[in-house]
């Protein structure tokens, strides 16, 4: 069918002999190849957010947010009714490839730059929405990008470092809340009895002993506020009406989730009562949530129109029609995306590296370098020193402590002389950035060279340099690295600082250091950014001696990542 209407101003020069149906297809292909642009460059990252729907934790919903956005999206694209139609293709230009542009630089230089920081920060998700907005903006233009803003915004809540801590604030408060909330309704209806002393357990009579039924984080009600406020903030910034009502109706359905929640425990105590733990906890307790939760939302969708909230149409022109108005041809921005596409999803995909150090929503996985990392295949340390004076400079809760690693090695890696290990634990990260280890040096005029930063696995970007003494004459090789770790529910930070003294009788032997393309490619790229301190002046022996503190220091990290997995996880975020 062709379009035998007038063309009116500013609609497609060739609206009137185009198929309709052509019009859409080349939409629907243009739309698919911004979604497929984006799952590529990304596709690591939003990975991390699907596979942890299926976690019973209160950041699980944090996967439904890309969708969400999506639908959004869609619904926004429309333009109003009485939207001029002004188009300029310079500006979408202007507007989206410095957008591509900071997003790629982000992918590529961040991880370098700030090691396993940039996973416990999950910078990729922060800058997830610069891609989409680029993308946008060339494909169907800068209109569309306006129109659409909010649900591009919508993607910064996939960000877990706001909800890790909303959620952590929240979680004991609910917790407690709930339980009260229990303990009210059995004081009237038997259904369990309260643990004295705990106040958020309760003893469930059944057979001869009954079982004990503990409201935890997971049935705390924080899992399903955490998900209503994300689905039904999506759904109200697609209403019409105003704020106020908005955000009555927002703070209904949280209640109305939290009083679901209740009743699912209920429910849960009265099941157990009359069939047993294995029928409450084991069948019924992993799904009834989800029921209760959809039964919720479902009520809140139904009742909107009663808080003054309704769904209009638009009424402006087609999508179709809006974006060929505005992009008529979007062959070659296309195909240079999706190669840029390509480069950020190799970068993207490094990321999993990081999982043995941090999981998907920024919580660390290892444990303290005194649990975790004193026997590393081949070695075992001891401390031999406890250093006071640091305190002055990281906090009066810091700790630094020297370990000297001894043991005869493994095939292919072994020293005869002894590695020394500075250990700087502390809760102020900013300490290490202004007491940094180059400029300590620095100032006790300590000679360095070959300062260069290295790839040491699992995500850890580390410094290896050569430096001396001038007083002493003495030699050392060093590499170090920051990262963080829980000690109990506490996140701290360590820098550990691997020394190897270079005796003229010393006697290494260690493996060639091998690279990973895409971390040597990044790290390359950070040098040229901000510069590579020091000269290439290694003898072979300096060079043998820097693979086996390289290698070496990869072992740690193994070690400790392996040895960290190995030990109970503290409960909540989970991840």
């Amino acid at each position: 069918m062709l379009a035998d209407a007038p063309v009116p101003d500013g609609s497609l020069p060739h609206a009137a002999t185009v198929p309709v149906d052509m019009d859409r297809r080349v939409v629907r292909w243009r739309t698919a190849a911004a979604v497929v642009a984006v799952l590529v460059c990304y596709h690591t990252s939003l990975w991390t957010l699907v596979r942890g729907i299926t976690v019973d934790t209160p950041l699980a919903y944090l996967g439904l947010v890309p969708i969400i956005a999506a639908g959004l999206g869609y619904v926004l694209a429309r333009p109003p009714l009485g939207e001029p139609e002004i188009h300029d293709r310079p500006v979408d230009r202007i507007v989206g490839i410095p957008m591509v542009a900071a997003a790629l630089f982000a992918l590529i230089l961040l991880p370098a730059r700030m090691s396993t920081m940039y996973w416990l920060w999950r910078i990729d998700l922060l800058t997830m929405p610069l891609f989409v907005s680029g993308v946008i903006a060339l494909f169907f233009g800068v209109r569309m990008l306006w129109r659409t803003k909010v649900a591009v915004l919508f993607l910064l809540l996939a960000w877990p470092i706001p909800f890790r801590w909303f959620v952590t604030m929240m979680l004991e408060p609910l917790s407690e809340l709930t339980a009260r909330a229990v303990s009210v309704f059995i004081a009237v209806v038997p259904l369990a009895e309260p643990i004295t002393g705990d106040g958020i357990s309760f003893l469930v009579p059944h057979g001869a002993d009954g079982f004990k039924v503990q409201i935890a984080s997971a049935c705390s009600g924080a899992n399903g506020l955490v998900g209503f406020l994300l689905v039904a903030g999506a759904i109200s910034l697609a209403l019409t009406g105003s704020r106020w009502r908005k955000v009555a109706w927002l703070g209904a359905g949280s209640m109305v989730v939290l009083a679901f929640n209740v009743l699912r425990i209920l429910l849960i105590l009265g099941v157990g009562r009359l069939a047993g733990s294995t029928a409450s906890i084991d069948v019924l307790h992993p799904t009834v949530g989800l029921v209760a939760f959809n039964i919720a939302v479902l009520i809140m969708v139904l009742t909107a129109r009663r808080f003054g909230l309704e769904v209009v149409d638009r009424g402006g022109p087609t999508r179709t029609r809006t974006i060929l108005t505005a992009v008529p041809r979007a062959g070659r921005v296309m195909l240079v995306i999706g190669v840029l596409a390509v480069v950020g999803g190799t970068f993207d995909r490094g990321l999993t590296a990081y999982d043995p150090i941090a999981s998907s929503v920024g919580s660390p996985r290892l444990a303290t370098f005194s649990r975790v990392a004193t026997q590393p295949d081949g070695f075992y340390a001891e401390p031999v020193a406890t250093i006071d004076a640091g305190r002055r400079f990281f906090g009066e809760d810091s700790s630094w402590v020297r370990y000297s690693y001894a043991g005869l090695g493994t095939p292919g890696l072994h020293s005869d002389v002894p590695v020394l290990a500075d250990v700087i634990n502390t809760g102020n990260l900013q300490a290490f950035s202004d007491f940094g280890l180059e400029a300590c040096y620095r100032f006790h005029g300590y000679s360095m060279t070959d300062v260069r930063r290295v790839d040491l696995g699992s995500g850890v970007i580390g410094t290896v340099l050569s430096w001396k003494d001038p007083d002493s004459g003495l030699k050392w090789t060093s590499v170090y690295w920051i990262w963080a770790v829980r000690q109990g529910q506490e996140v701290r930070y360590e820098r550990i600082v691997l020394l190897l003294n270079d005796v003229d009788d010393a006697e290494v032997e260690a493996p060639k250091v091998t690279r990973e393309m895409a971390s040597s490619l990044a790290i390359r790229a950070d040098e040229l950014v901000r510069g590579s301190a020091g000269s290439s002046s290694m003898n072979d022996k300096e060079i043998r001696l820097r693979s086996f503190l390289l290698t070496f220091a990869r072992r740690v990290i193994d070690s400790s990542a392996e040895r960290s997995a190995r030990l109970p996880q503290p409960s909540g975020l989970g991840g």
